[in-house]
């Protein structure tokens, strides 16, 4: 293996292209109870984003999967993916870290009727479509997902703001120096799909 010896060469600029931008994508449906703790997350992240922002982050909610997640995913750097996870036995409130193969539980990430998450990443890789190379899936152990409710369960509830913090303290970490590239599509991905604070 040959190995480069940069010791006298000049590094290339740091990278500022739009393939440099974070997106936040919280899932759920806000009228079942836990299944919308995803929405929620990213609700409480918009408004800490507001207070002070952090450059090349783009915070979207979505209520499906399959397709939409090519739509929504492409040509970001990162994703970070929030959703509610419901298993047998679950310590409610509970955050797991997953990877793309490992999203059982999740109702939008992994669905028979539609395109599975890691599907859908392979499916834009065959059709030449830049996907985030970082993804981070961060789902939230529910207690009732099936009860027709706008509002989580208390456990559930009590995860939200800690995670988004969590969340906030890591893209602040990692923050760029400056605003990588933006574009009309992003700006449109956002006026369309920005999570609501209220």
């Amino acid at each position: 293996m040959n190995h480069l010896d940069v010791s006298d060469t000049e590094m290339p600029p740091k990278r500022t292209s739009a393939a440099a931008r974070t997106v936040v994508l919280g899932l759920g449906n806000p009228v079942l109870s836990d299944d919308g703790v995803g929405l929620a997350v990213v609700s409480a992240l918009r408004k800490l984003l507001m207070t002070a922002p952090i450059p090349g982050v783009d915070v979207l909610a979505s209520t499906r999967a399959g397709f939409e997640l090519i739509d929504l995913l492409r040509d970001y750097g990162r994703a970070i993916l929030v959703d509610c996870l419901a298993i047998p036995d679950p310590r409610p409130g509970s955050v797991r870290r997953l990877a793309l193969d490992d999203v059982a539980g999740s109702s939008r990430l992994v669905n028979a009727h539609e395109l599975s998450v890691g599907v859908a990443f392979q499916l834009a890789e065959r059709m030449g479509i830049p996907m985030p190379s970082e993804v981070e899936i961060l789902a939230i152990e529910a207690a009732d997902t099936c009860t027709i409710f706008e509002g989580l369960t208390p456990a559930v509830e009590a995860a939200v703001v800690p995670l988004s913090r969590e969340i906030y303290e890591d893209l602040k970490r990692r923050a760029p120096a400056d605003e990588p590239a933006d574009s009309e599509d992003f700006r449109a991905r956002r006026a369309f799909y920005e999570p609501s604070t209220d």
